[in-house]
């Protein structure tokens, strides 16, 4: 296995923020990690989403590159799935990452 040099790794989180800023992009847009925003604790919409690890009625998790996001809860469904995009409904009572 090969170990991550960290100059190298922050040499790609500067060119990811210029990215960012001279794109005018929010820096989750480019840096894969997830963007999660939540409707209460019933809808979650997960954007950079690339698939689905696990599917049941009280946990989901989404593999969105660098991360998998876990939501647990219960009566969960994945209602739409589209351009990177997941969004869950049900009642939510914790977000993993």
């Amino acid at each position: 296995m090969k170990k991550k040099d960290c100059r190298t790794e922050k040499r790609s989180e500067k060119i990811l923020d210029a990215l960012s800023r001279n794109l005018d992009l929010p820096q989750d847009a480019v840096s894969g990690y997830a963007h999660i925003e939540l409707s209460g604790n019933r809808e979650a919409i997960i954007e950079g989403c690339r698939g689905v690890l696990e599917y049941s009625d009280c946990a989901i998790a989404l593999n969105t590159g660098r991360q998998t996001v876990r939501i647990c809860g219960c009566e969960l469904t994945v209602v739409s799935m589209q351009n990177g995009q997941a969004v869950i409904k049900g009642v939510i009572t914790s977000i993993l990452l």
